[in-house]
């Protein structure tokens, strides 16, 4: 977010200015205009351009008013044209026609519930120039490490409409995607893309090794994200976190990285020896190539045309009107894309700008103007003396800090309130958390940027540079580390969410009038205050420096002190808990004794967020972990949850599958120094001091062979007891797998299976007997749970709780007594 290098002497915000004396303003933004009318019905674009005249003429702008009418309408019958062309060869995708054709990756397979997609290119045939959305399930994917660039043999159906949902189908049009292509199968050609995309591609390879060289995986996943765009590496629950708590925009490459880029490079131009307009001319070839090698978002595109017209401006030495590049932004992207507005990418990034500008500018010089008078005083001819001395140069330090932290607080406040209606608009709520999250990264955000592009410089050359890059790992995984820590306990602050569905363009209109209303309330009355701050800045000057720093110190520990357990999280229960975990369609229950220990059967699937599950429950460590069997909305948050916290013991219910998911899970325990014990019964094991007990009753060990195809009928069934409290969790095995065991009377069950239709479940009831019973299940095509199941237990009058009505399900025992307590 945010283009604002230095705010001070920064020119006066849009709108505060005579549109005479703009016209290229008047007319870019015309042209803008009437771009994003492109689609819409030429009756709207006239009478957006009759609007626009009628307006300039009530300005007194007689001579603008009919040329920028006029060009509304040019720009609007240019974006018809310009969609002609995008939409040209989705002219030949027929709905479900079978597909034969070999397609350049255009973006890195992103994981899914069902699979994987990424968008690709088509290289040949009838379909040539399209852009397809790749969906390939998980028994067909895409080639394992396949890059950008890379050419694909593709087999498949052609589905047009976008998955039957309008919404999604108007995501994919505004991205130029003409249809969905579902994968039966895709292998590699070898071969990959030539000319200049070819170039481009092969020097994202090398930048993609070397920003993670020298990193841990997951320090690695993050800092590529922040560089170069790419997050799918990244584990689902961590990007919740940053989305929850604000700094989801760190992972979307925008103009906060073009300005980092510029601040990066001209330094090291300057010490290179080259002339100002050296400088300058280098620098736009960095942002050139910068721009698609970090994809060229839409808020990328903004950025890089507002730092070119910046850096146009400084060539001339003419002042840079920001409102001026930002119009030319919005014209440039529209022109290249004209549904590019309806993403919401495009407007938070606009809206960011946007905030900067008209919030950003005032608020940075009153911070820098309190931050001058508070600080002692320059003293001119004396300043190169008091430049030798300690205190001198301590004194000079802090004004530059001073300044710094101003824009940036004020960059922070401004881009966080121009974008929150947008957000509650498109996502329901607004992370109050952003603002305390964003000024807490500030130190970190710049040194892990700028370390993560010296490591793509210093990757090109290869060799030396290389191998520096790798040694510079060290550094910036620790500022990504801090800027990870800093998402996920921010995610977690209570009431660091606000609801706020803003379902309707009018809706957002009004907030933003309401926002601008407070931000006027909030001018005037801060203007006495300021015509007051020199006599009350004298009279701070004017204590004894002993004591300034000793209220300074009290006011930050006293802050400290506030913010501390917030950001700590909160501690475990005092009572035995048992938490069904809302994870999605999967299974995930965590048991957590009062002596500490804490125990979680299955990890639900890798997008149910596990671990920040575990968190918000007060975990930080596990004693021992179950994986009941094979199964992705099993185990498939699991390799999270071992990378997050330590864990004691992993109970390995795999039964010898070869799923490449639960190799890796095993993998990963081995890497970890995690001890792994096969889940066979009879095994018991006994935790905190023996008051919590884990008795396996199923499966017994198998005989030699392959394992089943059908794992559910193998899955750990298990006991787990608390004094004279029990509970048995049975993963997917179902009442033809439970009948045969020996089961005593519990105090509740988890239903198994999702609750899925089981004849064998009345029977089953009947002789466990339980009070509560809990059925993990999320949304979902497979019916669940079933009718059948429901009424079954309903019969049996159990109290029965649904993750998917109830979120999560916290059962706590107190003194032989059951409590609940739902999470909706």
């Amino acid at each position: 977010m945010g283009e604002v290098r230095g705010l001070q002497g920064a020119e006066s915000p849009p709108g505060l200015v005579s549109v005479g004396r703009r016209p290229w303003h008047v007319g870019i933004g015309a042209i803008a205009a009437g771009l994003a009318l492109a689609d819409a019905d030429p009756a709207l674009a006239a009478a957006v351009a009759a609007a626009v005249l009628v307006a300039l003429l009530a300005l007194g702008a007689g001579r603008l008013a009919a040329v920028a009418a006029a060009l509304v309408l040019c720009g609007a019958a240019a974006g018809e044209l310009r969609l002609a062309a995008i939409d040209g060869p989705a002219a030949g995708v027929r709905d479900r026609e079978r597909v034969d054709l070999t397609a350049h990756l255009l973006t890195m397979p992103r994981p899914g519930p069902f699979g994987e997609s990424a968008e690709v290119g088509v290289a040949g045939g009838s379909l040539r120039g399209t852009r397809l959305l790749a969906r390939a399930a998980r028994w067909a994917p895409l080639p394992r490490g396949v890059r950008i660039g890379e050419e694909l043999r593709l087999r498949g159906t052609v589905r047009a409409g976008g998955e039957g949902s309008s919404g999604f189908a108007a995501y994919l049009r505004a991205r130029g995607v003409a249809a969905e292509l579902l994968i039966d199968e895709a292998s590699e050609t070898g071969r990959r893309r030539a000319g200049l995309a070819g170039a481009l591609d092969a020097m994202r390879t090398r930048a993609e090794r070397a920003v993670v060289a020298g990193m841990p995986a997951g320090e690695g996943a993050l800092l590529r994200g922040m560089v170069l765009g790419q997050d799918e590496a990244i584990e689902p629950g961590l990007r919740e976190d940053f989305r929850d708590s604000g700094l989801a925009h760190l992972l979307a490459v925008s103009g906060q990285n073009v300005m980092l880029l510029a601040a990066l490079a001209l330094p090291a131009l300057a010490l290179a020896g080259l002339r100002l307009r050296a400088r300058l001319a280098a620098l736009v070839v960095l942002i050139a190539v910068y721009v698609p090698l970090a994809g060229a978002g839409p808020s990328l595109q903004r950025a890089g045309v507002m730092g070119l017209a910046g850096i146009a401006a400084m060539a001339a030495s003419r002042p840079s009107s920001r409102s001026y590049a930002l119009l030319l932004a919005a014209a440039a992207t529209l022109a290249w894309n004209p549904r590019a507005w309806a993403d919401p990418g495009w407007q938070l990034s606009f809206a960011a700008v946007v905030g900067i500008l008209v919030l950003g500018v005032p608020l940075a010089s009153g911070l820098r103007r309190l931050g001058e008078e508070l600080l002692p005083p320059r003293a001119g001819a004396a300043a190169a003396a008091r430049w030798r001395s300690p205190a001198g140069r301590a004194a000079a330090v802090a004004r530059v800090s001073a300044g710094v932290l101003a824009d940036g607080v004020a960059i922070t406040v401004a881009a966080t309130l121009a974008t929150a209606p947008l957000l509650a608009h498109h996502f329901g709520s607004v992370p109050l958390a952003g603002l305390p999250a964003n000024l807490l990264a500030l130190p970190a955000v710049a040194p892990a940027m700028w370390l993560g592009m010296l490591k793509i410089g210093l990757g090109q050359a290869g060799g030396a540079g290389a191998a520096l890059a790798e040694a510079l790992g060290g550094f910036a995984a620790a500022a990504v580390r801090y800027i990870a820590f800093l998402a996920e306990r921010c995610a977690d602050l209570p009431g660091g969410q606000l609801a706020l569905p803003l379902g309707s363009p009018l809706a957002v209109l009004a907030a933003y009038a309401v926002l601008a209303a407070a931000a006027l309330a909030a001018a005037r009355a801060v203007r006495p205050l300021g015509r007051r701050l020199p006599e009350r800045a004298a009279r701070w000057r004017r204590l004894p420096r002993a004591l300034r720093a000793a209220l300074v110190t009290a006011v930050a520990l006293a802050g400290f002190a506030v913010a501390a357990p917030a950001v700590d999280g909160p501690d475990p229960p005092g009572r035995l808990t048992v938490r069904f975990l809302d994870v999605g369609q999967g299974d995930s229950t965590l048991i957590q004794h009062p002596d500490g220990a804490a125990v979680l059967f299955d990890g639900g699937p890798p997008e149910g967020g596990v671990a920040r599950l575990l968190r918000k429950a007060g975990v930080d460590r596990l004693a021992a972990v179950v994986a009941t069997h094979a199964s992705r909305d099993h185990h498939g948050g699991l390799a999270e949850v071992l990378r997050r916290f330590p864990v004691g013991t992993l109970l390995d219910g795999g039964d010898g599958t070869g799923d490449p998911a639960f190799r890796e899970l095993l993998r990963e325990a081995a890497a970890r120094g995690v001890r792994t014990v096969k889940a066979t019964a009879p095994l018991t094991l006994s935790l905190a001091g023996g008051a919590l007990r884990l008795r396996l009753l199923s499966p017994a060990p198998r005989p030699p062979g392959p394992p089943p195809e059908d794992p559910n009928p193998r899955a750990v069934v298990a006991l787990v007891s608390a004094g004279a409290f029990d509970l048995l969790l049975s993963a997917d095995a179902e009442s033809d797998a439970l009948l045969p065991l020996e089961l005593p009377d519990v105090d509740a069950i988890k239903v198994a299976h999702h609750g899925s239709s089981d004849p064998g479940l009345p029977e089953l009831l009947d002789r466990l007997k339980p009070e509560l019973a809990a059925i993990e299940v999320g949304p979902n095509t497979y019916g669940h749970p079933a009718p059948s199941t429901l009424a079954a237990l309903e019969r049996a009058e159990i109290t029965t709780y649904r993750t998917d009505r109830d979120g999560t399900v916290s059962l706590t025992i107190d003194r032989g007594e059951l409590r609940v307590d739902t999470e909706r």
